[in-house]
């Protein structure tokens, strides 16, 4: 009899959690962006700019240390060249966070600026290898065409100045983005609210929760009854 209300009380959990599990997941689109990350340090008009000095006992390929915290708003172009057509900004900050002096922690937002994407986001935080001739980090979200945004970026370095620390990146971004009609859905606005102030994701979501609640206590009932059955046969 004991095994067979284990048994039982784990199925009423197997109910609950498939019930709280039924998500929709669906895999949405992928888009591949191509573009170069001008992270510029020297000359008149730097978009990199050290907020930190780091320790100077460590130091990488570059001329700053480990420790050092760098604050960037660096151009986008189409084209290794800045002359050529500019599509956005990389904007963020990265620390320098080896001993080597060679790994970067790197947090950034790229925000675009034209095309069918202008004004949408890509998030990107991740371990920035420049020795490495191919480094991926992860995409975290975004916001705009790329909302709820997941995916990762390639970055290979085009050219760099080891005395400047002036360095041209060509990147590599492939974005998913949901394409799930439910997404906007979940944005409140004032015209998704009933006559009584109610949202309706929200009434939804709490009768799915009632349900789920009614199962629980239908379980709990009969598990009841079998516990009291076998107290009486025993006794």
């Amino acid at each position: 009899m004991v095994p067979f209300l284990i048994l039982l009380f784990l199925s009423a959990e197997s109910i609950s959690l498939s019930h709280a599990d039924n998500v929709d997941h669906s895999s949405g689109n992928t888009t591949h962006l191509h573009f170069y990350l001008h992270d510029t340090l020297s000359g008149p008009n730097p978009t990199a700019i050290p907020v930190v000095q780091g320790s100077t006992r460590y130091k990488g390929p570059g001329p700053f240390g480990f420790g050092t915290i760098i604050v960037i708003d660096d151009v986008l172009t189409e084209g290794p060249s800045l002359t050529t057509n500019a599509i956005g900004r990389a904007q963020g900050f990265y620390t320098i966070a080896s001993l080597s002096g060679s790994e970067l922690l790197l947090s950034m937002n790229i925000l675009l600026t034209e095309g069918e994407f202008n004004a949408s986001t890509v998030t990107v935080l991740g371990r920035d290898n420049m020795l490495d001739s191919v480094r991926e980090l992860p995409v975290i979200g975004g916001s705009g065409k790329f909302r709820m945004a997941r995916g990762y970026t390639l970055f290979k370095t085009y050219s760099a100045n080891a005395s400047t620390g002036d360095v041209v990146l060509e990147v590599d971004l492939y974005v998913t983005d949901s394409t799930s009609p439910n997404i906007d859905e979940l944005v409140p606005s004032s015209d998704d609210t009933t006559s009584n102030g109610d949202n309706p994701s929200s009434s939804s979501s709490a009768s799915d929760s009632n349900k789920c609640l009614h199962l629980n206590v239908v379980m709990i009932f009969v598990v009841s009854c079998f516990i009291a059955k076998y107290i009486l046969v025993v006794i």
